[in-house]
């Protein structure tokens, strides 16, 4: 995939597939990415390596460290996020000019 004419992609992180992401189509991501995502919108373009699709911003309200540290976890959800194997990195890339976000294969 070719990068717009103006503006490299701006790398936001590099994540790694959870086992989970192939079932429910949601990616992990920091709190620190959510928050560069944000300029998107809730919803989205996507394109997964050389598929495109829509996409959106998820969180969950999540005790996981105990009742008495609540915390969020953020994700991105797409039905294309499930194509990708587990365990394989990915990297996040940010197209400003085309608005939409790159998740390219590491």
């Amino acid at each position: 995939m070719k990068p717009s004419a103006d503006r490299e992609p701006r790398p936001i992180e590099r994540r790694t597939v959870s086992r989970k992401t192939p079932g429910d189509g949601k990616l992990e991501i920091t709190k620190i990415a959510a928050n560069r995502l944000a300029s998107l919108g809730e919803r989205f373009p996507m394109v997964v390596d050389d598929r495109a699709g829509d996409a959106h911003l998820a969180t969950l309200p999540c005790t996981c460290r105990g009742d008495d540290v609540p915390h969020v976890h953020y994700f991105i959800e797409s039905d294309l996020l499930r194509a990708l194997p587990v365990g394989s990195a990915v990297d996040l890339l940010l197209d400003d000019a085309g608005q939409r976000l790159l998740v390219v294969s590491a």
